[in-house]
């Protein structure tokens, strides 16, 4: 498993990289979207999400639409989010451009807290003790962290496990680190409030139903190209955003609403997927290398 991850990994910071070359001022979100996801496909991994690029007071959960004209702008924080997969293994990682000095801050704030995280993990720590650490870093900056944005264990097709690492000492995540273990530590730094709302857009879904009997060409294709983990729409031109809408309010899919920061903050964010071993704790995709 840990040498799949490596390879996995390995290939979400190269990709994540060729996004960093890719996002500049006036260049489509779509185009990056595409772009990278190709990417990750020629490197014998799969998405394990649609590309999200979130701008700004968007949090996450952001990917183009079919026929998105949005674009990167000339100022302000663009986060991307890769997430890739090979046989069902799984390395999840974010990071920050700031477009502008005045934003430089809130982008460092989110970096300090990921190596914050990265440098307090280790076996038998609990999950709170992280998100003290990334509290801590955050406020250093004079910024607030997204309370009610975690981190998460991943397991095997299964993005979301349960277990979360939160940003702030909440001691309800009382679980430690166990050899083993595969964490996705994400803090998140903002300008605002700290809390993030639902949007009125969804631009990415997964199958909630594997069985029915209007919608099973629908579950079948996405299924096969997409399997448990999250898809978007662009990803399948056979099926129509009508059949989409419908198939949402069948229950057959669950959509993800772009997350927007309550008080319209701007927000950064810093992502790695962390393994536990005996010992200490491997970033896989070396997201701090990077910026």
């Amino acid at each position: 498993m840990l040498r799949v991850l490596r390879q996995v990994g390995d290939v979400v910071n190269k990709a994540l990289k060729y996004a960093l070359d890719l996002t500049q001022p006036d260049v489509p979100v779509l185009e990056i979207c595409e772009k990278v996801e190709a990417f990750l496909r020629a490197n014998d991994a799969r998405p394990a999400f649609p590309v999200n690029i979130s701008i700004n007071e968007v949090a996450a959960h952001y990917t183009a639409r079919r026929g998105d004209v949005l674009a990167i702008p000339k100022t302000g924080l663009v986060k991307i989010d890769v997430g890739a997969q090979r046989d069902g293994y799984i390395v999840d990682a974010a990071l920050t451009v700031a477009l502008g000095p005045v934003f430089t801050n809130l982008a460092k704030a989110a970096r300090a807290a990921l190596e914050a995280a990265l440098n307090t993990a280790k076996p038998g720590i609990k999950a709170w003790q992280i998100g003290e650490a990334v509290e801590r870093a955050v406020k250093n900056y004079g910024f607030n962290p997204i309370y009610n944005l975690t981190g998460h264990k991943i397991e095997r097709y299964l993005l979301h496990a349960g277990y979360v690492i939160p940003n702030y000492p909440d001691r309800s995540a009382s679980q430690p680190l166990s050899p083993g273990d595969v964490y996705a530590v994400e803090p998140f730094a903002t300008n605002g409030e700290g809390y993030v709302t639902d949007g009125r857009e969804i631009t990415i879904y997964r199958l909630a139903r594997m069985r029915h009997k209007v919608f099973q060409p629908l579950i079948d294709v996405v299924s096969s190209e997409a399997g448990p983990l999250p898809f978007t729409p662009r990803w399948f031109p056979q099926i129509d955003d009508a059949t989409i809408t419908m198939a949402l309010k069948a229950g057959v899919l669950h959509g993800y609403e772009v997350l927007v920061e309550k008080t319209r903050g701007f927000v950064a964010q810093f992502e790695d997927t962390i393994y536990v071993g005996e010992d200490s704790v491997a970033p896989l995709a070396r997201i701090l290398d990077l910026l």
